[in-house]
């Protein structure tokens, strides 16, 4: 699974964009791991590079 994570971070070296940094992208390849909703905290497992989203029967 691929990640692209960009306007999460941006960069604050002074004079690059005014009223702000500019978005900075981080490109990663995550093969196991999980992903989390920040709200909820639920874990969604990544197994092979393939995140498992489906609820589980508890939660539908």
């Amino acid at each position: 699974m691929k990640l692209l994570t960009h306007n999460l971070l941006s960069s604050h070296v002074p004079g690059l964009r005014p009223g702000g940094g500019f978005p900075l992208r981080i490109e990663v390849e995550v093969l196991e791991g999980s992903l989390q909703c920040p709200d909820s905290g639920r874990r969604f497992p990544i197994s092979r590079g393939v995140p498992n989203l489906l609820l589980t029967e508890d939660e539908a």
